[in-house]
Formats: C-alpha cells, sequence, structure tokens
C-alpha cells in the first residue's frame, strides 16, 4: 500500500461523508488551520466539497505528507464513520513505510492538534500567498511547464497520475512544495520560472499588482 493508495482508499471507501459530515470536516479543517497561518483559511476551506479535496488542502499546509499522516486518524475521528478501520489502515501504511519509532517515543503516538505548541511548517508569506492564488486561476494548461521548470519534475509526473485532484490544488500544491524547498526567496525563483516558461503575462501581472503593491 503506497501514499497514494491509503489516500485513495480513506476517501473513496472509508469516508464517503454526507453534506452534514463534510461541514463537520470543514469546521475541523477550519481548527487545525490557525496552526498553518497567521489567520484562519476559511475561503480554502470553503472550496472543499470532499474529502480529496480536503485531503489537498492538509498537504498544502504541509500537515499530511508520505511520513506525516496521522492526522489522517484525527480527522476520521472529526467526522465519525469508520474510524478504526481508518486507524488500522495507517498502522499498515506505517508498519512497510515508515522507519519503527526510536526507543524515547511514545508507541501510541497519534496527531493533536495544539496552536500554542504546533509551529507553523512554512512561514507565512502573505505576498507569495497571494502570487499562488493568483496563479491558481491564471496558470490554465501550463501548470507542469512551470513545476518541471521549478525542478519538481517527480511531483509533476505524480500529479498527472492524480486524476481526481482539480488543476488548480496542484498548481498550489507545486508552488507550496517549491516554497518548502526554497524558504530564503522563493518569490524570485518562480518569477525567474515564469519568464523561462515564457509566461511573460502572468509575470508582469505579479511584478506589478503584487509584489511592488
Amino acid at each position: 500500500m503506497t501514499y497514494i493508495d491509503l489516500k485513495d482508499e480513506i476517501c473513496n471507501t472509508w469516508l464517503r461523508l454526507t453534506p452534514e459530515q463534510m461541514a463537520q470536516m470543514r469546521i475541523a479543517l477550519l481548527e487545525v488551520s490557525s496552526s498553518v497561518g497567521e489567520f484562519p483559511r476559511m475561503r480554502e476551506i470553503s472550496r472543499c466539497a470532499d474529502v480529496s479535496s480536503a485531503l489537498v488542502l492538509l498537504e498544502r499546509w504541509r500537515l499530511l505528507t508520505p511520513q506525516k499522516v496521522d492526522i489522517l486518524q484525527w480527522l476520521a475521528e472529526q467526522v465519525g464513520p469508520h474510524t478504526e478501520m481508518v486507524r488500522a489502515r495507517i498502522e499498515q501504511y506505517k508498519k512497510l513505510f515508515l522507519p519503527p519509532l526510536n526507543a524515547h517515543e511514545d508507541e501510541t503516538y497519534c496527531f493533536r492538534f495544539n496552536p500554542n505548541t504546533d509551529p507553523d511548517p512554512l512561514p507565512h508569506h502573505p505576498v507569495y500567498d497571494k502570487m499562488c492564488e493568483y496563479l491558481s486561476e491564471n496558470l490554465r494548461g501550463r501548470w507542469a511547464d512551470l513545476g518541471r521548470s521549478l525542478g519538481l519534475t517527480n511531483l509533476v509526473s505524480e500529479l498527472f497520475r492524480e486524476q481526481s485532484i482539480r488543476q488548480k490544488d496542484k498548481i498550489y500544491q507545486i508552488l507550496e512544495e517549491y516554497r518548502r524547498k526554497e524558504l530564503s526567496d522563493p518569490i524570485t525563483g518562480v518569477l525567474r520560472a515564469l519568464e523561462r516558461c515564457s509566461l511573460n503575462r502572468q509575470r508582469n501581472h505579479i511584478i506589478k499588482e503584487i509584489v511592488t503593491k
């Protein structure tokens, strides 16, 4: 069972939610969003129409990665159905793909949200956030070109296989992964990548309307 298999099974089998349960999930996402930025991410959360898009959001916030999957259990507990089955599948995945905990670590560890102790996995960067939002709406089919230009060819290939993820969410994932790798000056790197891809209209808009304002 790979990381993608785990997500697919949880989304398509164990967390098939009613509209009321999705409303509960959005509340849970709102609670945890304070750990990933200065303000709650209500606009992003309101766009979550299903569990798959909620997981994309958690990946964008770097709370869900192939090495950090306990938040899936926490999420299941917030909405109710098949909690024990989700726990069992997560434990199976961890035994197969994650190294065992060190002796000093608590073997019963699970994700617990604490806004006072959980650090922001990525620095809050309002200009970069605005740039991501703009590009997610204005790159159209060129997202893969930008990803390759940013040196994220493997991620681009993985996202091509994920047919259930919206194009704009793929753009967000690419830009957030690049920010994670280039914490010092991600804006300059994206502007250079846009220039290499001849995406000059988008580049000029970012410079004039986002960076210099």
